[in-house]
């Protein structure tokens, strides 16, 4: 009896700091993705346009404000404010994201993701969807986790 309880500490402590992880891997993720194209929207709204999936009259809006929220998101997993929320915001873009790479994909265009808004990011590929759903179920993981923990640390 004794020995499973110790078992069981042990991973719930594995599992805490496991998700310390996730967190600090998908929030600074988020914040370093935001970052150059905070710095350079109009490169970013050319990336975005190179999709063609958005009326053009809607990029430059995009490009503005998208990168602020992923800030916003990414600052906020990283601190563990308003964990769930976060997690459930990072989660939602990556969805959009792998979305749009889909798009991009199946219809055969041979761009850069703009992930990181300078154009020197990843051509989008089948690998990139693959990524982007790894990462997806990280940050799933961060909504669905121990209801004591997300007590612990939303504010």
């Amino acid at each position: 009896m004794g020995s499973c309880v110790v078992f069981c500490a042990a991973m719930a402590s594995l599992a805490s700091w496991l998700r310390l992880a996730i967190r600090i891997f998908i929030g600074g993720y988020f914040i370093f993705a935001a970052v150059p194209k905070i710095v350079e929207p109009y490169v970013f709204a050319t990336n975005i346009s190179h999709y063609q999936m958005l009326p053009a009259w809607s990029v430059n809006t995009f490009a503005l404000l998208l990168p602020w929220l992923e800030l916003v998101a990414g600052t906020a997993l990283l601190i563990g404010f308003r964990l769930r929320a976060a997690a459930v915001l990072c989660s939602a873009m990556l969805a959009m994201f792998t979305f749009a790479v889909i798009w991009a994909v199946s219809h055969g265009l041979t761009i850069d993701c703009g992930c990181f808004g300078d154009g020197n990011g990843e051509t989008v590929s089948w690998e990139k969807v693959s990524k982007n759903v790894a990462m997806i179920v990280l940050t799933v993981s961060l909504v669905v986790g121990p209801l004591r923990e997300r007590k612990d640390v939303d504010v």
